[in-house]
């Protein structure tokens, strides 16, 4: 029988994938272990640790999930807590697929005019949600008219189910932003430059407004919001 044997340059290759594949896993145990108990946003049950932005009503609680129905304008549900690192779970459902929505994370709800007086206006990334195929899950900079996932990487998927629960994940921590649609990962996004202006801010559930045939009012609902702060 024919003893195969590795050249020094093939051992020298594996012994570098062990290492590291090891390093990987050590990094992942690592990053799991400084996170913190999961705590839950939304229960169902209340509206408890919410409150609408600028006290719109298109917001409300029915049959133990958050509905947002639209109208000319855009509107948000915001946190009344503030939060920085975290990994951020949440179920989203899109009842029409004319209706954009989305949702706000480390975000800043004014911003000084030119007088350098705030004015009352949510601005800072948010996870895009709209109908399939389209760019759900890829971060917009909301209040910036910009996106923040590179044009290179904005591409359409077909992640989010068409009028069914749809599961979004969320980790942001420090620079970089991470998303997944049901499982998928959409966008990895390492922007030190956003890092700066949104460190922290309140998370906050969109309903956007609809120019054409306003008066038909669109839905999107949320349940099963919680989210766990990451430690340094």
């Amino acid at each position: 029988m024919l003893k195969m044997t590795q050249s020094p340059r093939l051992r020298l290759k594996s012994l570098f994938r062990l290492t590291v594949t090891g390093l990987m896993g050590l990094f992942l145990s690592a990053s799991f272990a400084s996170a913190g108990e999961w705590r839950t946003l939304f229960d169902g049950s209340s509206l408890e640790g919410w409150k609408p932005f600028l006290d719109n009503q298109q917001f409300a609680l029915v049959d133990g999930v958050i509905v947002g129905s639209s109208s000319s304008r855009t509107h948000f549900l915001q946190t009344e807590q503030e939060f920085g690192d975290f990994e951020l779970e949440l179920e989203v459902k899109l009842h029409d697929t004319d209706l954009n929505s989305g949702v706000q994370i480390r975000t800043s709800t004014s911003r000084p005019n030119g007088k350098g007086d705030p004015r009352f206006v949510i601005h800072g990334p948010q996870v895009d949600l709209g109908k399939s195929p389209g760019r759900s899950g890829h971060i917009f900079s909301q209040g910036n008219g910009r996106w923040i996932t590179p044009k290179a990487e904005l591409t359409r998927n077909s992640f989010m189910k068409n009028g069914e629960w749809n599961q979004l994940r969320v980790i942001a921590n420090g620079p970089r932003i991470q998303t997944w649609i049901n499982g998928e990962r959409v966008s990895d996004v390492v922007d030190e430059d956003v890092y700066q202006s949104y460190p922290n801010g309140v998370i906050a559930l969109q309903v956007h407004g609809v120019k054409h045939s306003p008066e038909t009012v669109r839905h999107i609902s949320f349940r099963s919001i919680r989210i766990r702060e990451l430690e340094d």
